[in-house]
């Protein structure tokens, strides 16, 4: 009897016991568990009868181990850089700090003897192992600090001394010395190659960060020593003609390369820290094909209404979202639709992002007394028929584009607002009158990014009543039938579940019934209100109708768009 008590409880017993799921649902999983082979944890998922958390936690207390949460613990720096991350990524491990001569190993199958062994070893530190769920793993490994072979070979030849203060001369000297030029090649080709829009580096104490943004989130690509850091900043600033000199000011560069035969135009910035500059680049694609109105995510109702606005000969149609949002690319998208040869179109723009055959592009140039105002003034007298402004920032740029607007030209804009009826108020708020924006605005598009599902790896299954609640799509929580699909992680993705972006949409088309609340100064609740009856879908809804498809996950649509609890 004594050996039975001592016997270690099974995984589903360990999840019943703990209330997070029924012995009929256990019976049922251990079923399709008997067809599929299946680890027990995996079923469980794809039932979507439990969570990864759930799954590790229940795996910790079989063991007798401690769970980690990664959504609340950062793992230490120093300890990550005692694995290389293909053993993290081939093991799923991943290192979370050290103390006494130990190394404290969170693991998503803690009994992988040959992942500890092979941890051990490479180490030399005795293993203190605790349990991870793999959805934390996978999300720890996007920012493991990373260095291959190399990049480690292109540093050891990079001659500076960690201690030493790097005056000009060592400076200009070190720019020009092959290993700096090497790194910092491999660092853009390398953003390139992964599809990244911009490139951080960033001096910490002991380290420099670079990481990439890929599809709108941030990954760490690799941590090479502090003492190199001023000779890669240097060599980015020569290349963007940059003052090497000054460090204690912000700067605004360009660079134009050439990379695998694409034309790229880097804009680069620089800011001052207390561990030194920080740089971003944003990466432009010259070569890069403009999205067309097929592929920017319009479901039938919304490319419909998005085409309406684009047949009216005159008024203001304006896009709205924060930035990163993909307003720009949509204008472009729109752009290229009217573009014709009984057209004149100008643009004014900061920066021009992509140049369009045909069309009359003009960058703003502060410093030379060239606004968006005063370049949106001076286009009256072009004869134009469309006319793009990039964005409306102040009151003089509000009222020029109305006044055109209103003289017979098709007007096109961005604004930051939250939703489209947002864009109302907002014009309202920078002092221009109610019934001139009522007059002029035809239509207002608000948009946001999501990330799509990789189709090589996602897999169907079932989420949790309350993620389909805050959706608002309660009615659909009970529907077994609903293809609705979540991210796993595969070579295709870099493990991240998700490749590429696609554009969620909220269309309001300014009839009568609206313009005649601009006027009446109605609230952003009242105008959103009528524009729903009229048919109007909603970002929430437009991202539910994705998920349905199968194109993003809710988790993806509920941190994307703002959902009012």
């Amino acid at each position: 009897m004594a050996t039975t008590s001592r016997r270690k409880k099974l995984l589903g017993e360990v999840l019943v016991e703990s209330g997070l799921i029924t012995q009929e649902q256990l019976a049922e999983a251990m079923a399709l568990q008997k067809q599929s082979k299946e680890r027990l944890g995996r079923v469980l998922l794809a039932m979507g009868i439990a969570t990864e958390k759930d799954i590790a936690m229940a795996i910790a207390k079989q063991l007798g181990l401690e769970f980690v949460d990664l959504d609340n613990v950062v793992p230490e720096e120093s300890a990550l850089l005692e694995l290389p991350e293909h053993l993290a990524r081939r093991f799923q491990l991943i290192p979370l700090g050290g103390l006494n001569g130990k190394l404290k190993l969170g693991m998503v199958d803690p009994l992988d003897v040959l992942a500890l062994d092979d941890a051990r070893r490479h180490t030399g530190k005795e293993i203190d192992v605790v349990v991870i769920a793999h959805d934390g793993f996978l999300r720890v490994l996007n920012q493991y600090p990373a260095l291959d072979d190399s990049v480690k070979a292109m540093i050891a030849e990079i001659k500076t001394d960690a201690a030493e203060e790097l005056g000009l001369d060592t400076l200009r000297k070190l720019v020009d010395d092959a290993p700096v030029v090497r790194l910092v090649n491999v660092i853009i080709v390398q953003a390139l190659r992964q599809r990244a829009s911009d490139i951080h580096i960033e001096p910490q104490e002991t380290r420099v960060r670079v990481r990439y943004r890929i599809d709108g989130a941030l990954y760490v690509v690799m941590t090479p020593p502090a003492h190199i850091h001023a000779a890669i900043i240097s060599r980015i600033k020569i290349m963007a003609e940059m003052d090497i000199a000054e460090r204690r000011l912000p700067q605004d560069g360009r660079i134009q390369l050439k990379v695998e035969s694409k034309e790229i135009d880097l804009r680069v910035s620089t800011i001052p820290t207390v561990f030194g500059e920080k740089v971003v680049m944003r990466i432009l694609d010259k070569s890069q094909t403009l999205v067309s109105i097929e592929k920017v995510g319009l479901i039938a109702e919304n490319r419909t209404r998005f085409e309406s606005l684009l047949t009216k000969p005159y008024g203001i149609v304006l896009l709205t979202g924060p930035t990163g949002s993909g307003k720009t690319t949509t204008l472009y998208t729109i752009l290229n639709k009217l573009n014709s040869t009984e057209s004149n179109i100008i643009t004014v723009e900061d920066p021009v992002e992509y140049q369009l055959a045909g069309i009359s592009q003009v960058q703003v140039n502060v410093k030379a007394g060239l606004t968006f105002a005063n370049g949106l003034r001076s286009f009256l007298r072009q004869d134009p028929d469309i006319i793009m402004v990039g964005e409306i920032r102040d009151e003089e740029t509000a009222r020029i584009a109305i006044h055109a607007a209103m003289t017979g030209h098709l007007v096109l804009s961005t604004l930051h607002t939250n939703d489209a009826a947002g864009a109302i108020t907002r014009l309202v708020d920078m002092g221009i009158e109610p019934f001139l924006v009522s007059s002029s605005l035809i239509g207002v598009i608000a948009q946001r990014l999501i990330r799509v599902l990789c189709d090589k790896c996602k897999q169907p299954y079932t989420p949790p009543a309350e993620v389909l609640q805050r959706l608002g799509a309660a009615v659909l929580a009970g529907d077994d039938q609903l293809p609705i699909h979540r991210p796993v992680g595969c070579e295709f993705c870099n493990k991240i579940g998700y490749r590429g972006r696609i554009g969620i949409f909220e269309i309001m088309v300014c009839d009568d019934e609206i313009k005649s609340l601009i006027t009446k100064r109605a609230s952003i609740a009242e105008i959103k209100d009528e524009a729903v009856k009229k048919g109007m879908w909603t970002l929430a809804e437009d991202g539910l109708e994705k998920v349905v498809l199968g194109v993003t996950s809710p988790e993806e649509v509920l941190d994307v768009v703002f959902v009012q609890e």
